[in-house]
């Protein structure tokens, strides 16, 4: 199936869109969200739904100054509002003490959801497609963080407006056909080529290498990615209420009733500490206060700059902010 006909299956199948819905798209100016704009378009002949487009200036780059023009007039041919904002990644990143990157991503989320709300859109589209999430499975399973669940395809931010990714069904190599068949502009931001981002050595050496060995690499790691999404929901909702039973949860501490908690399958466990961790989820901390749990070892252990993790002898485990 080509991009058209995999973006229709998506919007009908996974019940994305409905008739009256007011949706955000967020276009960088990529092939990705270019392509994204238009079949958005296309649709919008087909089907009752309002959309306009949003473009963030990052102000990383010279050449985002082009990109955001770039959007802003293939919007006004194919008659979409579009909304330029320029934002501070570089402020925000220093302020906040985080990457440039992940400064990007929380600045864009933050301002996608106040324009989102502003405009009364119900909807909120990003350009995420099949390789994004291939390469998302790859650094979680890199990082050790103990899921293989990927970008989801939909999820809720406020109680009016969500998040849906409409061509995270699509590879990468289908979306630059699209757009080179329909003869559309885009840009191409050089820092995708760069060795200094975890994702870009990814995508740039371990897919193809992937590829090589098995051409549906792209295809089989979706695949486990879906599977595992339909299975954790699932046990999620089983060990949510099990965590109920065992936790009494403030603002600065946690208590865990170790003698409910360890009646549990072990599979159930994990799960309930990783929702409890107040920060550092990854799979290495989860065993470590596992770990801790099994063994009489009562010393405390440090999760991150902020929290700790103790057993006490009461049979009752905590987690602890500190001032």
């Amino acid at each position: 199936m080509n991009a058209w006909e995999l973006f229709i299956k998506s919007v009908s199948g996974g019940n994305l869109i409905k008739r009256g819905d007011k949706i955000l798209l967020a276009v960088s100016g990529g092939p990705d969200s270019v392509c994204m704009l238009h079949l958005f378009w296309r649709l919008s002949k087909k089907m009752n739904i309002d959309v306009l487009a949003v473009n963030f200036d990052h102000g990383l780059r010279k050449e985002s100054v082009g990109e955001s023009i770039l959007v802003r007039r293939l919007c006004e041919k194919l008659k979409i509002e579009c909304i330029c904002e320029k934002i501070d990644v570089k402020k925000y990143a220093a302020e906040n003490g985080v990457s440039t990157e992940t400064a990007g991503r929380n600045l864009r989320y933050f301002c996608l959801e106040k324009i989102a709300s502003k405009y009364e859109c119900g909807k909120i589209a990003t350009a995420h497609n099949a390789n994004d999430n291939a390469e998302t499975v790859l650094m979680w399973l890199l990082r050790g963080s103990g899921s293989f669940t990927g970008i989801p395809q939909r999820r809720s931010v406020t109680k009016k407006i969500e998040i849906i990714r409409p061509v995270l069904t699509v590879k990468r190599k289908d979306i630059e056909h699209y757009v080179k068949k329909q003869k559309l502009p885009f840009c191409i931001d050089k820092s995708n080529f760069s060795d200094k981002y975890t994702r870009n050595r990814i995508r740039k050496n371990i897919i193809p290498a992937f590829e090589r060995i098995n051409p549906s690499a792209v295809d089989r790691i979706c695949l486990i990615s879906k599977i595992q999404e339909r299975e954790n929901a699932y046990l999620e909702e089983i060990s949510t209420n099990y965590l109920k039973k065992c936790t009494k949860i403030s603002k600065n501490r946690i208590l865990l009733d170790l003698t409910r908690f360890l009646r549990y399958n072990e599979t159930i466990r994990f799960r309930i500490l990783k929702n409890l961790m107040p920060d550092k989820k990854y799979a290495l901390q989860i065993n470590a206060v596992m770990a801790k749990i099994l063994s009489k070892d009562r010393s405390v252990y440090k999760i991150s700059g902020e929290w700790i993790f103790k057993v006490q002898m009461d049979k009752r485990a905590l987690f602890e902010k500190q001032n």
